[in-house]
């Protein structure tokens, strides 16, 4: 099944201009299963009704996205998409932790890149960068990271595929693919190829963990084609 690794919702990211249910449906109309639900995880979002309410706004957008989701036939899977305080042009993307976790430390924005490495680590998560060179940004120490993401969002020119890889090849990373899609382009149709039957956020870490070669779906910024490369399982931890 095709799942885009980084989708999102206006309900949370308000940069997004379609609630969760349109999100999903335009996944399906585009040939892809599911999305991973990385909305925008940032200090600016908790000031307005407090950081304790904001994280049960997050909860229960992706709860209400993954109700949807079984409804029509979309699998949903939670994540979160961090941009932390030191680094405002860098975002993470956090696979393989759950609600929990988010309620456990809600001030994710307020680490450093190791801090917030090795808190996701000790609960078993992955740390994600995504889209490495967007407005400036560079690849942030390699050594605290398990992978890079392979992004096709249509407003940034080029998904830096190529790149990128040579970078996991190097520093064994992991490598995803997503769309980041806000409603304020085409839909592209990118993501990973993962097994049937998975059901959660523990079941995408597990295989994002193992050694199994896996599937890309890369569609280039304003290009028609659709690419599927495989891709070796790098990972250094």
């Amino acid at each position: 099944m095709l799942i885009d690794m980084h989708a999102h919702s206006s309900g949370i990211s308000p940069c997004c201009r379609i609630p969760y249910s349109q999100t999903l449906q335009q996944a399906l109309e585009y040939g892809m299963d599911g999305v991973v639900l990385t909305n925008h995880y940032q200090k600016s979002y908790t000031r307005e009704a407090g950081l304790d309410a904001f994280v049960e706004k997050y909860i229960a957008e992706y709860e209400a996205a993954r109700k949807y989701g079984a409804e029509i036939g979309c699998r949903v899977f939670f994540g979160v998409e961090v941009t932390m305080e030191r680094y405002p042009n860098v975002h993470m993307l956090l696979y393989g932790v759950g609600q929990e976790f988010l309620r456990a430390n809600p001030d994710l924005f307020d680490c450093t890149q190791k801090e917030l490495y090795e808190l996701v680590k000790a609960n078993d998560g992955l740390l994600i960068q995504a889209h490495p060179f967007r407005n400036g940004a560079t690849v942030l120490d390699t050594a605290l990271l398990d992978g890079v993401e392979i992004n096709c969002h249509p407003l940034y020119g080029k998904s830096y595929a190529a790149e990128l890889l040579q970078i996991a090849r190097r520093e064994g990373l992991m490598v995803t693919c997503g769309g980041d899609y806000h409603a304020d382009t085409y839909r592209p149709k990118c993501g990973m190829l993962l097994p049937e039957g998975m059901e959660d956020h523990r079941d995408l870490r597990d295989y994002l963990l193992s050694d199994a070669d896996r599937q890309l779906c890369i569609q280039e910024p304003n290009c028609d084609a659709v690419e599927v490369i495989s891709v070796k399982a790098y990972h250094h931890g």
